[in-house]
């Protein structure tokens, strides 16, 4: 009886061992899967510490009932040079007779003249000297012009560039037309002038910027002295 029963166990095992074998390992594996799984459910996840968008603040704003007129784009500002005879001054121009002022620049207003008997506009500036002595030019520049005036008597007209050009009455030349003269030079000697020869013998000079006529002395940017009443109606 013993040996058939054990016949038929094997027969079983022989039958149905391959699938029980097979259930048995599906049963482990699925439970290693359970484990594994859960391990990850509650695995501690790191807590997080941002601050919620909702949250931030805007950056305030700057009131002002003044227009932004600002641009958004940065540029690089380079300082624009202007010429200005006041600016060279110091390097390049001299007083060319003396520093005593008879008779102002007008700007633009009439002043009286003695020998003309008149209100006329003064476009120089009268600087007071001896008869004779030495008249220099007030900068590098070239003799454009040497003139002969029934009112204005003999003159020069030197080219300076950059569009200064001075012009000086009263003058008996020692320099002709295209001749380069360096800023000191002798251009001439003080003689009368027929126009102002009832003032105190002088040297009217006068100069143009780009074609503008202006000060001399604000254009030279020298110290000067002004003679009596000689001091302009307008300083700047």
């Amino acid at each position: 009886m013993a040996i058939h029963d054990t016949s038929r166990f094997k027969r079983f095992i022989n039958g149905r061992g391959f699938y029980a074998a097979l259930a048995v390992c599906l049963l482990a594996v699925g439970g290693i899967a359970v484990a594994t799984f859960g391990e990850t459910l509650f695995v501690t996840q790191p807590e997080d510490t941002s601050e919620p968008s909702s949250q931030i603040k805007p950056v305030e704003q700057i009131v002002s009932d003044q227009p932004d007129d600002r641009k958004t784009t940065t540029a690089t500002t380079t300082a624009s040079t202007t010429t200005t005879t006041t600016a060279a001054a110091a390097d390049l121009y001299i007083l060319p007779f003396g520093n005593m002022v008879q008779k102002a620049y007008s700007d633009g207003s009439p002043t009286y003249s003695l020998t003309m008997g008149d209100w006329r506009v003064h476009d120089g500036t009268d600087f007071s000297g001896e008869l004779d002595t030495p008249v220099k030019a007030l900068a590098d520049g070239e003799v454009t012009v040497v003139t002969q005036d029934p009112l204005w008597g003999n003159g020069v007209v030197i080219d300076h560039g950059m569009g200064v050009v001075s012009r000086y009455f009263g003058v008996q030349p020692s320099v002709k037309t295209g001749d380069t003269v360096k800023v000191g030079d002798t251009i001439g000697k003080l003689m009368s002038i027929p126009c102002e020869a009832s003032d105190e013998p002088h040297l009217h000079l006068e100069m143009t910027i780009d074609g503008h006529t202006v000060d001399p002395v604000l254009a030279l940017g020298r110290e000067v002295r002004y003679v009596g009443e000689a001091q302009p109606s307008t300083q700047e």
